[in-house]
């Protein structure tokens, strides 16, 4: 209570108390916040999904790399949401919400909202953990509020929270003002941010010694002053109450009874990717390294028979090919071998280099001290990684081994091919299938809300050489109902807007292109693609990303030519057409694996803008990424807020199951129908194909070299 009370101690000029009497609406409960030195306990989820009491907010963090899927209900608002505990202390959640009988006519308004929180100080001792907030960062619009909120675990299972907010949880009887609050018109900004009425919050947890049963209460300081303008909604009372409960690790739900008049529903289904539903399966052991002794031949002319390449990796490649790893061209000398593989199963590069590194040392002649692999992605040779076989075998088995391998590793740009004179894998064209389930959730978009599909997408992709291939993808919807009642778009340039005349319910044709990825120079990489980019545009694209393999920093530029595609003929075209490009910056930050990419340029939709993507991935593979995008289409043409934004989920099979697999499913949470900001969703494009082959993601996930 301390931390809360001396934010009234250093209020800036303009602050305003309200009458003294008002202060006996703070609940009683708040003073326990008073020092106990109790450990924080963890902490549930609030109806809008992110951590928190009810309505209102706590201090308390989820575990870091949390990711949690919520679905809500009551009289005043539902949809859905998407909370990511991106790093230990700050907490993302991106929600899609509907607020109905918003309008004088009786209409819902769907609204967007990015959600941030900082966790200032965590729990210690005596001192509450304390965080500031902000829901619907950036946008004054109707969810809108910041607030600062302190946490204290108190004993027998009780947490106590209180915290002033500003906004929507400044609205019932506040006790003071900071400067004044801009109305709410759902623009960019930030001088909404802490200002206008400022009110007291606060609530109680207890985890009830039934396992997964929690009780809450609270007072909340919104009094839904929107909500009753139009609608029959009546707040009768601040005091909210709720139960929730936890039937199996992962799933949540809870029951509210709030404002005096209503209740509310929620579903929390969660996962974390440090707490795999399965142990992990890490195959086979590896080969054990075979030292040489000190006295071993030297000699190379074995190496002058044209044979002898041929001959070794003949025997080489069904060894490897039981990890996974194919050969695509090797070079064999006296003193050094040269090896362009691609990894099909091994989650990690690192540990794909590890086993081959191993088999080399107990396969090849001893004069044989330089191991160079080169990964290939797609048909592109990525980075060389060169180790020295004296190396590999006075490390291996030590307790510095990991650092001391690290340190004694060198990594260089590779070219695309071998000289000429190398050997080379004849096996195209060669043929490869997928299928995997696609679950795309539109929580608020024209006409339609809260609508999700499951679609099982089949790829295939026939190679005729390591550079060029032709790629098809089908989908075809299992259940969902995206597209339902969705109304025929009346922009001037629906790009997105008649998403639904796509949805036919029998097989979409997604992709079938011709495509040619190719290299430049070592550190530039080139795509050419033509034919049906995805569904509903079809033309030509070209893509050119420098991405050395020392720097965690990269640009691209890609330009298309595109028409969009008839509704529905599978095959036919509709009149528009346009050419849209973009020059993209990519940057590996190398801190808790999260990735930035900035945008820049020409939309399908003609305007103009930028897309801004946050993305943390894993080393088991997750992966969860966030956007904005923000260009120059008018309100009116890009809807509420002004900008586009949404989540994207990745998670690795072998998470869900005992498999040593690189596939992975993914969900996505946003808007669909939008024709701001529309960008091409071409299959793959150049950075996400390559970004596993720098200096910095091979240092993050060195642990597995050893495995």
């Amino acid at each position: 209570m301390r931390i809360v009370l001396a934010a009234f101690q250093q209020l800036p000029v303009g602050f305003k108390l309200m009458p003294k009497h008002l202060y006996r609406h703070i609940p009683a409960s708040l003073a326990l916040l008073a020092a106990t030195t109790v450990y924080a306990q963890s902490p549930s989820f609030s109806l809008n999904g992110t951590a928190g009491l009810i309505d209102m907010p706590t201090a308390q963090m989820l575990p870091d790399g949390e990711t949690a899927w919520t679905f809500s209900n009551s009289s005043t608002a539902y949809g859905g949401s998407l909370t990511f505990q991106m790093l230990p202390n700050l907490e993302t959640s991106v929600h899609f919400m509907t607020l109905p009988d918003w309008t004088a006519i009786g209409e819902p308004l769907f609204a967007q909202s990015l959600d941030l929180k900082y966790q200032i100080l965590p729990e210690s001792g005596s001192m509450p953990s304390v965080a500031i907030g902000s829901r619907g960062f950036l946008t004054n619009g109707p969810l809108s509020s910041e607030y600062i909120v302190a946490s204290k675990s108190v004993g027998y299972g009780m947490t106590v929270t209180g915290g002033l907010g500003w906004g929507r949880l400044g609205s019932y009887r506040p006790i003071g003002t900071i400067s004044t609050r801009p109305a709410a018109d759902s623009t960019l900004g930030i001088n909404h941010l802490f200002t206008g009425d400022v009110a007291l919050f606060g609530g109680l947890e207890w985890d009830t010694p039934v396992k997964g049963l929690s009780l809450k209460a609270e007072y909340s300081s919104d009094a839904y002053t929107g909500e009753q303008v139009f609608g029959e909604f009546e707040h009768e009372s601040p005091l909210n109450f709720g139960i929730d409960y936890e039937p199996i690790h992962g799933v949540s739900v809870g029951g509210y009874y709030n404002y005096g008049s209503d209740f509310g529903l929620r579903l929390t289904l969660s996962g974390n990717p440090n707490r795999p539903i399965v142990s992990p399966d890490f195959g086979i052991g590896p080969v054990p390294v075979n030292p040489r002794l000190g006295d071993y031949d030297r000699s190379e002319g074995w190496a002058d028979s044209p044979m002898t390449t041929e001959f070794l990796v003949s025997a080489l490649a069904p060894v490897l090919e039981a990890e996974g790893i194919v050969i695509e061209e090797a070079r064999i000398t006296g003193n050094t071998i040269d090896l362009y593989v691609s990894n099909n199963s091994m989650p990690q590069t690192t540990k794909a280099i590890g086993r081959i590194v191993r088999t080399l040392s107990v396969a090849l002649p001893h004069s044989v001290e330089v191991f160079r692999i080169t990964p290939v992605a797609s048909g592109l040779a990525t980075t060389t990684v060169e180790i020295r076989r004296s190396d590999l075998e006075a490390q291996v088995d030590r307790p510095n081994a990991g650092p001391d391998s690290w340190a004694t590793t060198r990594f260089t740009d590779a070219s695309n091919h071998l000289p000429e004179s190398a050997w080379t894998r004849n096996i195209y064209p060669d043929f490869n299938w997928s299928l995997n389930p696609i679950i795309p959730v539109n929580l608020a978009s024209n006409g339609a809300a809260a609508s999700v599909d499951v679609l099982l997408n089949a790829s295939a992709s026939y190679r005729l050489s390591r550079g060029f291939s032709v790629n098809g993808s089908l989908t075809q919807k299992i259940v969902g109902n995206i597209g339902e009642d969705a109304e025929t778009s009346t922009s001037s340039t629906p790009v997105r807007s008649n998403f639904a005349l796509y949805q036919t319910g029998g097989p979409t044709l997604d992709r079938l292109t011709a495509d040619y990825d190719f290299k430049l120079a070592p550190s530039t990489y080139a795509r050419v693609s033509g034919g049906y980019l995805e569904r509903m545009f079809a033309g030509v694209s070209g893509e050119v990303l420098w991405m050395p393999t020392s720097q965690n920093w990269g640009v691209g530029a890609e330009v298309s030519a595109v028409q969009q595609r008839g509704y529905d003929d599978m095959f036919g075209f509709e009149d528009y057409q346009t050419v849209t490009g973009h020059a993209s910056f990519y940057w590996d930050t190398g801190y808790n694996g999260i990735e930035a990419q900035v945008d820049v340029g020409r939309y399908l939709a003609g305007d103009i803008g930028s897309t801004v993507t946050l993305t943390r991935r894993f080393t088991n593979g997750w992966e969860v990424s966030g956007f904005v995008t923000l260009t120059d289409m008018s309100f009116e043409d890009f809807g509420e807020g002004k900008f586009a934004k949404g989540v994207s989920l990745s998670i690795p099979l072998r998470w869900t199951m005992p498999l040593e697999t690189r596939s992975a499913t993914g969900v996505s949470f946003g808007t669909i129908g939008g024709d701001g900001g529309a960008r091409l969703e071409l299959g793959e494009r150049l950075y996400t194909t390559i970004r596993d082959y720098d200096v910095v993601d091979f240092n993050e996930t060195w642990g597995a070299f050893w495995q």
